[in-house]
C-alpha cells in the first residue's frame, strides 16, 4: 500500500504528541489521518468504520499509557473483531522493558517505537510493520 493512500489511526491522549507523530508520518509520505485522544475513542471509530473499508484505518499508531481504555486493552479488543483483527497496530511506549513488550506481543501488537523516537526509528518500524501485514 502506498503511504499517501494509507488511512492512520492515531491515539494518545496528549494532543502535542499526536501531532508530533502525525508530522512524522506526514515527512513520511502520509496523508490520511484520524486521530483520538485515548482508547475509547479510538475504539468507536474502529467499531464505527468496520463495515466501511472505504473509511477504516489501515494502520493504528497508539500509545500505550493513557487513562480509561490502554493501548494494550486497544489492540486486545482490535484482535477480537473480525474486520480489524489483522490491522497493522505500532505501539509507542516508554516502556522498554522485555515483559512488557513481551505482553503486548501476546495481546497482538505489530511492533513497538520506544519513546523518544525520531523520524527514522518510526519510518524503520512502520516499514517492517506494514510489509508484514500484506
Amino acid at each position: 500500500m502506498k503511504t499517501e493512500t494509507c488511512r492512520v489511526l492515531i491515539v494518545d491522549d496528549m494532543p502535542a504528541v499526536r501531532a508530533i507523530v502525525r508530522d512524522m508520518l506526514m515527512e513520511l509520505g502520509f496523508r490520511h489521518f484520524q486521530e483520538a485522544d485515548d482508547g475509547e475513542s479510538a475504539w468507536r471509530v474502529l467499531q464505527d468504520t468496520a463495515e466501511k473499508e472505504h473509511l477504516r484505518p489501515h494502520l493504528v499508531v497508539s500509545d500505550w499509557l493513557m487513562p480509561g481504555m490502554d493501548g494494550l486493552e486497544l489492540v486486545s479488543s482490535v484482535r477480537k473483531l473480525p474486520a480489524t483483527q489483522g490491522l497493522p497496530f505500532l505501539m509507542i511506549t516508554s516502556q522498554s522493558d522485555r515483559e512488557h513488550w513481551l505482553r503486548a506481543e501476546e495481546a497482538g501488537v505489530s511492533g513497538f517505537v520506544v519513546k523518544p523516537f525520531d523520524p527514522q526509528q518510526l519510518k524503520e518500524q512502520l516499514l517492517r510493520v506494514l510489509s508484514s501485514s500484506i
